[in-house]
């Protein structure tokens, strides 16, 4: 009769791990766990740098809405049969908040010179009757019951802050990160209807040309979110360009 074969306790024993597998088992667990952290660090970079621009993208968009709505009611009053724009638009013999001032029938105005590193500024005005939704830049409407003057007054502050007050008053921020603001002003010298040459306000100013403006080219510069980046400049490189025909002074 055949005697059962008997493994022996030795052959029964699992071989467990050495020291030098256990420390390279160790460091390839380190090496996957610092790849996950920098991928995540990464994402979440990016993620940011998405959303800081996707800010800034807003922000364009609602400048140039505000200034688009507001610049192109230049000269505007409601009632032209019974009324002239220099009856409607008087001069007004108080500064606005740039130090400029309206002539009779006038709608816009402004600020600055063509090369300057300054921020220029812009003034419009129109006439609202009580009741037609026509909105200033602060986004208030004539409730008085009867007609008003608006102007509106834009500017850029010290913090990157384009800007608007109203008649003189205390000014809101319409948005954040506004490096600069330039504005040319279309110039229609043979009155063709048409835009001749883009000039700056103070060679318009001095060649007492704002009669014969016809639209105006509003120039922002933004200011960089990522410019805390390697490489990064402080000013998107791409400015927002938009040009305002103003038809109540064609």
């Amino acid at each position: 009769m055949n005697e059962p074969i008997l493994l022996s306790r030795q052959g029964r024993r699992q071989r467990g791990l050495s020291m030098v597998e256990l420390m390279v088992a160790i460091t390839i667990a380190l090496f996957i766990a610092l790849g996950l952290s920098l991928l995540y660090v990464n994402m979440k970079s990016a993620f940011n740098s998405q959303n800081q621009m996707a800010q800034v993208q807003d922000a364009e968009r609602l400048a140039v809405t505000m200034l688009t709505t507001t610049v192109q009611s230049a000269a505007y009053f409601p009632n032209p049969v019974a009324n002239t724009r220099a009856v409607a638009l008087p001069a007004n013999a108080t500064a606005n908040a740039d130090g400029t001032t309206f002539a009779a029938g006038q709608g816009i105005t402004g600020t600055g010179a063509q090369g300057s590193s300054t921020s220029h500024t812009i003034d419009v005005r129109f006439q609202s009757a009580s009741g037609d939704g026509l909105m200033n830049c602060q986004g208030q409407t004539n409730t008085s019951g009867s007609t008003l003057v608006w102007i509106n007054s834009f500017t850029v502050d010290a913090n990157n802050e384009l800007e608007c007050s109203v008649n003189g008053n205390t000014p809101v921020v319409l948005v954040n990160n506004v490096a600069k603001m330039t504005v040319l002003y279309g110039v229609d010298v043979n009155a063709d209807g048409y835009a001749d040459s883009y000039l700056d306000a103070a060679t318009i100013s001095t060649g007492n040309l704002w009669a014969s403006v016809r639209s105006a080219q509003v120039t922002l510069t933004f200011v960089n979110p990522l410019a805390s980046q390697t490489g990064g400049s402080a000013t998107l490189p791409t400015p927002w360009v938009q040009t305002i025909a103003l038809q109540n002074m064609l």
